[in-house]
This record gives C-alpha cells, structure tokens and sequence, in this order.
C-alpha cells in the first residue's frame, strides 16, 4: 500500500495518457477514477503478478520499470519490459484469465509505483452510479486502442498469422457517438480483439508474450 500524499499521486497519474484525457473531460470523474485505484509502492526484484493466478485487476505503471518474465522463478530472459505510463491487465480482466507471465520490478530499477484498478464498476455497462456513460466509453476506447495496438505489433512481425486474418473480421462501430450503444460495441470489441490475443499467447507462450 502506498503512503504517497494525494497530490503527489496525481501527479504521478498525469503520466498516463487515459487519465490525462479523463480530467479534461471531467474532473470529478477524475478524481473518483484515482480514488477508485490502489497505488502500490514496490521494490527493485518485487513481484506484482505471478504466472497462473487469477487476478481480474487493470494496471498502470506510474513509476519506474517492470520486468516480464516466463515463469515465477524469473530464471529466464526477460520477456519483455513495461514502462511508465503502460497499461496491462486487459486481458485478465476481460476474459477472467490466469495470468500468463510473472511480473516484477526490474532489478535495475530503484522500485515502481503501480495503481490497480478493479474492472466491476466497468463490467456492468449499464450501471452508472460511480462512472457515467462518457467514463466508461472513453475506458473502453483506452482498452480497444491498447489491445489493437498490440495486434498490429503482431500483424507487422507476420502479416498472415490466422489472429490477423481474424483482427480485419471485429467490427467497427458507425452508429450515434456517446451512446449506450457505443459502450456496448466498444464493449464487444475489447472482449472480441483480448480473444484474438489471448489465441496469440497460447500459441507462443514459451517464446513471447504479448502483454496488454
């Protein structure tokens, strides 16, 4: 748990783009965003995530960096890096997964700064007590636009992987903007693309992982 001041922990959240575009488009939501979080301070070779447990929270990094490693013993090669600003935890989230990777703070790093955040109160779509309608459609474009990106990532290392094929057959959606029926589109994208890349992980799990 962190003993971090409120200010400096909003100023530390200004460090990721999500929240940033939050604010200034309502602040109240904004601050009940961050109050909704749990900012957790960790140190160097401290792990987060281990592989296999389940753990339906969203992160974001706000300071420092974590390591990704293939399994809990973190006795391999570092898979992959995330840096400050980076979201990860879609696909748990979404899908009720087991993790797929270990994460921890990067020895080389004086010590991280993570904020979880529950997806309920944003997997009932329709309950707009804590988050309006606008909150939630800009968290699932965030999530929509974080999960393609990874696929496009894929799609430039092998244009003809079947997850690509697929990513071309997610619809889009065209109706009214800020509707209820564009959060459940958005909705039905980030579900459909976590399933591609989820399909990805499976089949090269002991090469890479592609986090988000």
């Amino acid at each position: 748990m962190s003993q971090l001041d409120g200010e400096t922990i909003q100023r530390l959240f200004a460090g990721v783009s999500f929240f940033n575009e939050l604010k200034r488009q309502d602040e109240a939501q904004w601050h009940l965003l961050i109050e909704h979080c749990q900012v957790v301070e960790l140190a160097p070779g401290e792990v987060l995530i281990q592989r296999d447990e389940r753990d339906p929270n969203l992160y974001f990094l706000l300071r420092g960096q974590l390591a990704v490693y293939a399994d809990n013993t973190m006795s391999g090669d570092v898979l992959n890096y995330i840096s400050p600003g980076e979201v990860f935890g879609a696909l748990a989230m979404l899908r009720d997964n087991k993790r797929s990777a270990c994460i921890a703070v990067d020895e080389a790093s004086k010590g991280a700064i993570v904020a979880k955040l529950g997806g309920a109160e944003f997997q009932d779509l329709h309950n707009f007590t804590y988050f309006t309608l606008a909150t939630k459609i800009s968290f699932y474009r965030m999530l929509v636009h974080n999960i393609r990106w990874t696929l496009e990532v894929i799609r430039m290392q092998d244009p003809h992987h079947p997850a690509v094929v697929a990513l071309r057959k997610v619809p889009i959606f065209n109706g009214e903007k800020a509707t209820v029926a564009e959060l459940e589109a958005l909705s039905e994208q980030a579900h459909a693309l976590a399933g591609l890349l989820h399909q990805w992980n499976q089949m090269f799990e002991t090469s890479t992982i592609q986090l988000t």
